[in-house]
């Protein structure tokens, strides 16, 4: 079984990630730029993490989580 590769559109939105544009990331190959709902706007992720939940939120709100 031959996997297509998955493109997301601008404007969706995972969790409190909202897709802004997709990106080539240097050594980590494609990726999508997001915005935070937090107003953090360069946040990185791959499309597979965005929509299987691993990613959920930018770094600065998963540390907030934590503490």
């Amino acid at each position: 079984m031959e996997l297509k590769p998955v493109t997301l559109e601008h404007g969706e939105k995972y969790g409190k990630l909202t897709v802004l544009a997709k990106v080539k990331v240097p050594g980590r190959g494609p990726a999508y730029r997001c915005a935070c709902d937090c107003g953090f706007q360069k946040f990185y992720a791959r499309a597979s993490h965005l929509m299987n939940g691993k990613v959920k939120s930018c770094v600065r709100c998963r540390d907030a989580q934590t503490f």
